[in-house]
């Protein structure tokens, strides 16, 4: 199962930086003609929501990569996290072993036990993080599909409604 997805390996240190997380307020220059224009736009409801519509996602837009910076570089930190905790107990249990002076020598089997099952865990989590990537990746054209659809959807509900109107004018007017 391989997917052609190339996808950008993150840093695992990365360096501090100042995220701004909303954008600086766009200074506008309005002229009398843009004044008259914003006037009759909002006496107009669907002119307000689109602009408002618009605010909002290219807000979204704007701070989309800032925000999935931010999960990835705290599920690293997590990474770390864990992997320090679980060595911090091994080094404790083997200097513990060690003063107690207690054996830790095991039969072969165990040990063959042990990497096996290391083996399988990590064949588990590739074999999962491959399929996460696959549905991901699914996921996404399914979405493009959807997008490039919606607009013959558009265009379609606009010549229905082309349609309706006519035949209600004609109605209207007889």
């Amino acid at each position: 199962m391989s997917t052609t997805t190339q996808h950008p390996k993150v840093d695992p240190t990365p360096e501090p930086e100042v995220v701004q997380l909303t954008p600086e307020p766009e200074v506008v220059q309005l002229t009398p003609e843009s004044k008259a224009q914003d006037t009759e736009a909002a006496n107009d409801i669907y002119s307000v929501f689109q602009q408002s519509f618009d605010k909002y996602f290219k807000m979204i837009k704007e701070n989309a990569s800032t925000y999935l910076q931010s999960v990835s570089d705290l599920q690293l930190e997590i990474i770390e996290l864990r992997k320090k905790n679980v060595e911090s107990a091994i080094s404790l249990q083997k200097t513990m072993a060690d003063k107690l002076g207690v054996d830790t020598k095991v039969p072969e089997t165990s040990l063959n036990i042990a990497t096996d099952f290391a083996e399988q865990t990590t064949k588990a989590w590739n074999f999962q993080n491959q399929l996460m990537l696959t549905s991901l990746e699914m996921l996404s054209k399914n979405i493009q599909a959807f997008n490039d659809n919606s607009k013959t959807f558009a265009e379609l509900n606009g010549k229905l409604l082309d349609s309706w109107a006519s035949i209600i004018k004609k109605k209207s007017q007889d």
